[in-house]
């Protein structure tokens, strides 16, 4: 395990922000196709929640997003009210209303500016696009699924979010949530796409090293699967996941995003 890390390639901030608008316009169709009936329909992944809900929070997620990669800091109490408040009746439209300022936001960033967000990584502004891509692709993810069934997350979107997941989001659930890492290594690897990683804790600091080496256990399979079984949800692509070597282990590192 002493092998050094290597960086991903970086995509273009334009890349992940087209994922953004075609997810939300995937989303806002879900809603179109369901109708006012089925806005109570639940999000398995959520429990108590409903695709209204979901929608909501989305769509208060973007405008949040917006209002500090704007700012470079957060909103204050008023300002959070002064946002544009939930509107049912019009869900789709004002998904995609909020969808649309957030793009035109992200777009106008230098990836290398400095800026203000939540995650225990550089505070600078090509997080924001980042984020907000993968954010948006899982809850659409969720959203078809509560109405119907869900169309594939782009592969090589998918393997930049299992990425993603291990360089933001855990290590944000883990300050958040006072998560401890299992005591066992994991190796993933993407089987339709390019992505390897080996996961591991060293004196409860998350190590990741970008390659194909041998964990405590294992799980190969498509970019979707995996990115999916990590954040707590089966894709339909779940019967080409291949799991190897300790359940334990493997389980415990699948289980943390369900916390």
């Amino acid at each position: 395990m002493n092998a050094p890390p290597t960086e991903p390639a970086r995509r273009s901030g334009d890349w992940y922000v087209d994922h953004v608008l075609a997810d939300v316009e995937r989303f806002a169709a879900a809603i179109e196709r369901a109708g006012p009936g089925e806005m109570r329909a639940p999000v398995a992944a959520c429990p108590g929640w409903t695709l209204d809900r979901l929608a909501e929070h989305l769509g208060q997620i973007h405008r949040w997003a917006r209002f500090c990669a704007t700012n470079a800091r957060p909103p204050g109490d008023d300002e959070t009210e002064a946002l544009e408040s939930y509107d049912s009746a019009r869900a789709a439209a004002w998904l995609r209303q909020g969808a649309d300022a957030l793009a035109d936001t992200l777009r106008g960033l230098d990836p290398a500016a400095p800026t203000w967000h939540p995650f225990p990584v550089d505070r600078v502004a090509r997080v924001w696009p980042r984020r907000q891509a993968h954010e948006t692709a899982i809850h659409r993810w969720d959203a078809e699924r509560a109405v119907g069934e869900p169309s594939p997350i782009d592969r090589e979107l998918a393997s930049d979010g299992i990425d993603e997941y291990f360089e933001i989001a855990l290590p944000r659930l883990m300050v958040r949530e006072d998560v401890a890492l299992p005591a066992g290594s994991l190796h993933l690897h993407c089987t339709d796409v390019e992505g390897e990683w080996l996961v591991w804790s060293e004196d409860g600091v998350l190590q990741v090293v970008r390659a194909h080496q041998k964990g405590d256990a294992a799980l190969r399979g498509p970019a979707e699967a995996i990115l999916l079984r990590l954040w707590g949800r089966t894709s339909p692509l779940a019967d080409q996941l291949s799991p190897v070597g300790d359940e334990a282990v493997l389980d415990a590192w699948l289980s943390i995003a369900g916390m």
